[in-house]
């Protein structure tokens, strides 16, 4: 039975349970029409863990308050925070700031303190199963010019002294026009002239690697948060990536790659437009693996979005999803020439946005179509973040808390969550040399009277693990060659035939 007739299946049983109502035939029908809308990778890569299993990865960025010098460059967070992303809002990913000021304070002098203080953030987060990708940050180049990122013996401004640019609503990437801005960034790309700045850069990547290369589940490094030309002409001529960004991104990489071959090194565009949903022109980038780890790259797209309108408060529009279209057909293109799998480094926005609810909708689904990971900016206290200044749930937690599935004994064919019948599907094919179980996050706060599972396997033929403490389920099916299909729904909503049923 392929996938279509097992949608048909399962809408016939709920329409048969609920004839009293047409509205759930229609959700499905509606649901079904916008899980086709989405463009994906003709061949969609899929980041692995040790067993082999494809990984989707659901998280957040900790944190904005990072960027600030007096939080010694470190997250607001408390461990009981960790406990609840990763526990009870079931994340297996976080993208943790790091910052080059904080890791080479003077020029050669590294701050092993501060390292440390990363890796106890770090431990929080592994210690409860969840993966780490260190994100080296930098918004505006530097806190010496009004940013955050380099450190002040790094930003060469060429006399330029910082204009005041911080007037009431204005948005804080208006600084990027600043002169002394614009002199910092050209200058750090301008290897010819000044390569002692990208060799410093380069350096702290490497004692940063050094650092963490043996933990398994610090899962990667993010090469640069949203990399800006600086100069804007170039910027928009989309001629920064195929020059300035990709010669450091080919530096960058082969040093890392001298200290840690395992992990994955996640990549970014340049920030202006692309973030927006216009094309990127970075060409393809290569990977420096060497020895046993000769062959597929362990590369990952790490693109952002943030939708224009939306991101500045404006209500949810019709610029806003035609944006999401472009960013879908663009960052596809991209994928299929760079042909690595996609993680969405940064995609955000405010509870208080008109429309904001059903953004969340369109743009999760968006995602599970693509086959991609996600973290979500971010994790400070305030209308854009998962909690409000009191400590309470902001309403996006529940359409962030989703059922997806963490890792997959597989190749992935297709995955999607439906919040409005809260149903979860994955189909995926058998793959040789993968070992384990499928793992399945399925939120108790979405099935409070429990779950059914509906697959395909001959009675009694597969095998399931329920960890209610950490609402995973995992799936064992029957061994064999055919492709496995599996269908979670609220047990109130259970059709006929069902495989197994769990208590909440």
């Amino acid at each position: 039975m392929n996938i279509k007739n097992k949608w048909n299946f399962l809408t016939a049983q709920l329409t048969q349970k609920r004839r009293a109502s047409g509205a759930v035939l229609g959700i499905l029908g509606i649901a079904l029409l916008l899980a086709g809308c989405w463009q994906k990778p003709a061949e969609t890569q899929y980041i692995t863990d040790s067993q082999g299993r494809a990984l989707i990865l659901h998280g957040i960025n900790s944190s904005s308050s990072a960027k600030e010098p007096e939080t010694g460059h470190m997250p607001w967070i408390t461990e009981a925070d960790v406990d609840q992303e990763v526990t009870e809002w079931g994340f297996n990913f976080v993208r943790l700031l790091i910052f080059w000021d904080g890791i080479e304070p003077q020029k050669g002098v590294y701050d092993e303190a501060y390292l440390d203080a990363v890796a106890e953030r770090v431990r929080w987060y592994t210690s409860r199963g969840a993966y780490v990708m260190l994100d080296m940050h930098q918004d505006i180049y530097s806190n010496k010019v009004g940013g955050n990122g380099a450190p002040d013996w790094a930003t060469v401004t060429n006399g330029w002294e910082i204009f005041a640019m911080d007037f009431p609503g204005m948005p804080w990437w208006v600084k990027n026009v600043d002169p002394s801005v614009i002199a910092a960034f050209v200058n750090f790309w301008r290897y010819q002239e000044y390569a002692w700045l990208q060799d410093h850069y380069i350096a702290a990547w490497q004692k940063v690697a050094q650092r963490f290369k043996d933990d398994p589940m610090v899962i990667g490094y993010d090469l640069m948060n949203e990399p800006h030309a600086g100069d804007l002409v170039r910027a928009a001529k989309f001629t920064f990536e195929p020059t300035w960004l990709a010669s450091m991104y080919r530096r960058l990489i082969p040093a890392l790659r001298e200290i840690d071959q395992d992990k994955w090194l996640f990549f970014e565009p340049q920030s202006l437009a692309v973030n927006f949903g216009m094309p990127s022109k970075l060409p393809v980038i290569d990977d420096a693996l060497t020895g046993d780890r000769t062959g597929e790259k362990r590369l990952v797209y790490a693109p952002h979005f943030y939708p224009f309108g939306l991101h500045e408060g404006i209500p949810y529009n019709l610029v806003d999803k035609q944006q999401m279209r472009d960013w879908n057909s663009n960052r596809v293109a991209e994928l299929n020439r760079q042909k690595v799998p996609l993680l969405v480094g940064e995609f955000g926005g405010s509870d208080n946005t008109v429309g904001f609810s059903q953004y969340l909708n369109d743009v999760t689904a968006m995602y599970d179509q693509m086959g991609a990971s996600w973290a979500w900016w971010a994790n400070d206290p305030g209308d854009w973040g998962l909690i409000d200044k009191d400590g309470n749930e902001n309403p996006k937690v529940n359409q962030l808390v989703r059922a997806y599935p963490r890792a997959i004994a597989g190749a992935p064919e297709s995955f999607s969550y439906h919040p409005e019948t809260r149903i979860f599907t994955l189909q995926y094919r058998p793959k040789v040399g993968v070992t384990g179980g499928t793992e399945i996050f399925v939120p108790k706060r979405h099935y409070s009277q429990g779950f059914a599972v509906l697959t395909q396997d001959p009675p009694n033929k597969a095998r399931f693990e329920w960890d209610a403490a950490r609402q995973i389920l995992t799936y064992y099916p029957q061994a064999g060659d055919a492709v496995h299909w599996l269908a979670i729904y609220p047990l109130e909503d259970a059709p006929a035939g069902v495989t197994q049923v769990f208590a909440p």
